[in-house]
C-alpha cells in the first residue's frame, strides 16, 4: 500500500517566505506556482522544513490512528526509543510500561536492544575490515548518504538499523504475524516502515504518543505501576547510549580486537555532508569507523522530541545507560544484514550558456546583477538558475527581480495614465508622482520634476494647495472620490485613496476647469431655459383662460336665446 510522503506540504498554506528552502540541508523543496513542495525522492526527512516553516505549511503525516487500530486488531509490541529517559523524565519504567499497555499493547521493548546487536555486528565487521566504515543506525543519514553522497554507498555498513534490527528480534521471539509500533523523536523511520513493512507496522513520534496519552486521560507519572512490570524481553544494556553523540562508538570500539582503529562521530546534515565531501577514499586505508547522526546532538535532539537536547534530557539518558552493562550476543547478526545501494542517477552537466539564460531571465545578465542575497531560499544566484533550469524555482521566487519588474510596471503606468498621479507617506513627503502631475502644478514643478524625477522626498505642503485632503485621509482612512478642489485660477478634480492604512496614500489629479466652467455655463443656460420656459407657461395659462371666459359667455348667450 502507498502512503503518503512522511514530510509534506499542506496545500494553501505556502506564504512565499521560502523559509523551509533556506533550511533545507539538501535542498528538497520545489515551488510550484507559488507553493512549496518536498520532493520525496531527495528528501532526507531530517525535520529542518517543519521545524523552520512559520505557518506548519509543512506537515509529518499523522499515523496516530493507524496504530490505535492495529493495537485492537492483534497481538503488538511498543519498540521505545532509547532517548525515552530523557522524554519521560519524571515518571519510572514500571510507570512508563503500565501507562503503554494500559493504550492496548502486549509488551513495551527498548530499541536499545536491536542497537546491541547492530554494535556486535559492526565491531566483528570492523574487526574484518580495513578502510572507511559508515554507520547505518541513522535512517535520515543513510538517506543523505544514498541520495547526495552516493560515491559514499559502499562504505555504509551492512546492517539494518537498530530499529529493524529490534524488530527482527522481537518476531523472533513473540512470533511473524504480532505488529511491531516505534515511537521515538525520528521522521525517517516512517520511512522505515514504509519500506520494510514485513517488519515495522507503523512509526510514531514522541508527540503522537503524548497525545494518546492525553486523548486516553493517562499521566504516565502518575499511573500506579504494576508489580514488576518492565520492559520485554528484557531490559537493554549499554545500547542505551545510542541516542547521544558518541553512544554507538563506545559500545563498539571496546569489542573491537583490532586497537588501530579510528573512530568519528558527524552529527548534524551539514557536517556529515562537508566532511565526507572533502574525504579522499582512494588514499585512505587506516581502520576507521565514522557515527553518523542527522540530527545535531544525537536522536536527543530530534525534531519530534518535546525536550530537545537539552542537558537535563541528556543527563537522563546518559544515567540511565551507565547504569547497565555491555551485554553484546550477536544472536542476531545474520538476520539483521542488509546492503544498501544508491539509486544510480545520470548527472548531465548543465552548461555555463544555460545558467546564463537563465539568469537573463530574471534580469541578471552581468556578474555585478548576481546579488546573492539568498532571499529565494538558494545561497547565489547561479544556484537559483540552476534550480529553475531542474523545474525546482520559479522566476518569482527572486526578489530583487520582482522589484524591479513592479517598478518597471509603476513607471510604465504612471506615464501612460492620463491623470496626475502622486503618492505620499504618512509625513506627506512624495514618494513618487507622474510628469501629469508635475504639468498640473505649473512650469515651476515641471522644472523641478525633470531634474528630481518624481520628485522623491519632495513635501506636498509646498506644491500642492489643498494638502489637507491627504493629512485626513491618512488619518481616518477614509478615502475621498471624485472632489472637486477650487483655487484662485483652477479647479481640481481629486480621488484620494490609501495605499497602506495610515502609512501611504495616493491620488488621482485632474484639471477640470474647462469641464467646470462648461458644467456651469450648462447649468446658467438650463436655468434660463426654465425660466423662459416656466414665462410661457404662465402666458399660455392666461390666454387659455381668457379664452375659456369668452367662449363660456357665447355658449349662455346661446342658451338663452334658446330658451
Amino acid at each position: 500500500m502507498q502512503y503518503l510522503n512522511p514530510i509534506y506540504s499542506e496545500e494553501t498554506r505556502c506564504r512565499d517566505c521560502y523559509k523551509c528552502i533556506r533550511e533545507c540541508p539538501v535542498k528538497a523543496i520545489r515551488v510550484v506556482n507559488g507553493e512549496a513542495e518536498v520532493i520525496p525522492e531527495a528528501c532526507i526527512l531530517c525535520g529542518h522544513c517543519v521545524d523552520a516553516c512559520p505557518v506548519g505549511a509543512k506537515r509529518v503525516r499523522d499515523d496516530l490512528r493507524r496504530s490505535i487500530h492495529l493495537v485492537k486488531r492483534k497481538k503488538t509490541f511498543l519498540s521505545l526509543a532509547p532517548s525515552f529517559k530523557g522524554e519521560f523524565k519524571n515518571c519510572s519504567v514500571n510507570q512508563l510500561a503500565t501507562a503503554v499497555k494500559s493504550l492496548g499493547f502486549t509488551g513495551v521493548s527498548e530499541t536499545a536492544l536491536g542497537a546491541e546487536e547492530v554494535s556486535f555486528a559492526v565491531a566483528e565487521f570492523l574487526t574484518e575490515r580495513k578502510g572507511l566504515v559508515l554507520s547505518s543506525a541513522c535512517p535520515s543519514a543513510v538517506e543523505l548518504v544514498l541520495k547526495h553522497l552516493p560515491d559514499f554507498a559502499e562504505y555504509i555498513s551492512p546492517f539494518f538499523s537498530p530499529l529493524l534490527a529490534h524488530c527482527c528480534m522481537l518476531r523472533h521471539v513473540y512470533g511473524e504475524e504480532i505488529g511491531i509500533v516505534f515511537v521515538g523523536p525520528c521522521i525517517a523511520k516512517k520511512q522505515e516502515a514504509d519500506q520494510f513493512g514485513n517488519l515495522l507496522d507503523v512509526a510514531i513520534t514522541f508527540e503522537d504518543l503524548h497525545r494518546w496519552f492525553e486523548n486516553e486521560g493517562i499521566d504516565p507519572s502518575e499511573i500506579e505501576p504494576e508489580d514488576k512490570l518492565g520492559f520485554v524481553p528484557r531490559e537493554s544494556g549499554r545500547g542505551a547510549l545510542y541516542p547521544v553523540e558518541g553512544g554507538m562508538i563506545s559500545t563498539v570500539r571496546n569489542r573491537v580486537e583490532k586497537r588501530d582503529a579510528v573512530y568519528l562521530t558527524l552529527s548534524g546534515v551539514d557536517n556529515i555532508r562537508n566532511t565526507l565531501e572533502t574525504f579522499d577514499t582512494k588514499h585512505f586505508h587506516r581502520r576507521m569507523f565514522v557515527e553518523l547522526l542527522a540530527c545535531e546532538n544525537g536522536c536527543i535532539g530530534g525534531p519530534k522530541a518535546t525536550c530537545r537536547a537539552s542537558i537535563d534530557s541528556r543527563l537522563e539518558v546518559i544515567d540511565y545507560a551507565q547504569d547497565k552493562s555491555q551485554i553484546l550476543s550477536g544472536e542476531y547478526v545474520n538476520q539483521i544484514m542488509h546492503t544498501f545501494r544508491a539509486e544510480s542517477k545520470q548527472n548531465n552537466p548543465v552548461s555555463q550558456d544555460r545558467i546564463a539564460a537563465a539568469l537573463a531571465t530574471i534580469g541578471k545578465v552581468k556578474s555585478e546583477d548576481e546579488l546573492n542575497c539568498g532571499s529565494c531560499g538558494y545561497v547565489s544566484c547561479r544556484e537559483f538558475a540552476l534550480a529553475m533550469i531542474e523545474k525546482k524555482a520559479e522566476q518569482c521566487m527572486c526578489v530583487s527581480y520582482m522589484r524591479v519588474l513592479a517598478q518597471k510596471q509603476a513607471n510604465a503606468l504612471l506615464k501612460t495614465i492620463p491623470y496626475g498621479v502622486v503618492i505620499v507617506d504618512k509625513e506627506l513627503k512624495i514618494i513618487d508622482c507622474n510628469d501629469n502631475f508635475a504639468q498640473l502644478l505649473g512650469d515651476d514643478i515641471r522644472s523641478i520634476f525633470q531634474v528630481r524625477p518624481g520628485l522623491v522626498n519632495a513635501d506636498l505642503r509646498r506644491v500642492l494647495p489643498f494638502h489637507d485632503l491627504f493629512s485626513n485621509v491618512l488619518k481616518t482612512g477614509n478615502d475621498i472620490t471624485q472632489h472637486f478642489v477650487k483655487t484662485e485660477d483652477k479647479t481640481y478634480a481629486i480621488t484620494i485613496f490609501t495605499v497602506e492604512p495610515n502609512q501611504v496614500a495616493g491620488a488621482l489629479v485632474r484639471d477640470a476647469t474647462k469641464t467646470e466652467m462648461r458644467r456651469e455655463q450648462i447649468i446658467e443656460k438650463a436655468q434660463e431655459v426654465i425660466s423662459n420656459t416656466s414665462n410661457t407657461a404662465q402666458e399660455i395659462a392666461f390666454l387659455m383662460g381668457k379664452n375659456a371666459a369668452q367662449s363660456e359667455k357665447i355658449l349662455n348667450s346661446l342658451i338663452e336665446s334658446f330658451s
